[in-house]
C-alpha cells in the first residue's frame, strides 16, 4: 500500500510503506517517477521526467514540504528512525 498525499496537476505524490531513510516521496505521472527527499528539498533518483518537469516536481514539494513531513514522521515516528 502507498498513501497517495497530493494529487495535483497530474502528478500523485505518495510515500512507500516500509520505506528507508532520508525522509522522501515518490512523484508518480504517466509511466515516469521521480524520488524526491523532503528536507532539504531535492532529486534523488529520475526515471522519465524531463528538466521542466523536475522543477514543477520541485516546486509543489517545497509548496507542501510541511505536510509531507509530518506525513513521513505519522508513518515513520522518531523513535523508529533512531533504530535504522
Amino acid at each position: 500500500m502507498s498513501p497517495t498525499l497530493i494529487q495535483d496537476k497530474g502528478y500523485r505524490v505518495v510515500m512507500y510503506l516500509n520505506d528507508h531513510l532520508p525522509a522522501h516521496v515518490h512523484v508518480k505521472k504517466d509511466r515516469n517517477e521521480v524520488r524526491v527527499q523532503i528536507d532539504p528539498v531535492q532529486i534523488m533518483d529520475n526515471w522519465g521526467y524531463n528538466q521542466r518537469e523536475i522543477k514543477a516536481i520541485l516546486e509543489l514539494i517545497t509548496t507542501h514540504q510541511e505536510q509531507l513531513l509530518a506525513a513521513w514522521n505519522t508513518f515513520y515516528p522518531p523513535e523508529t528512525k533512531d533504530k535504522e
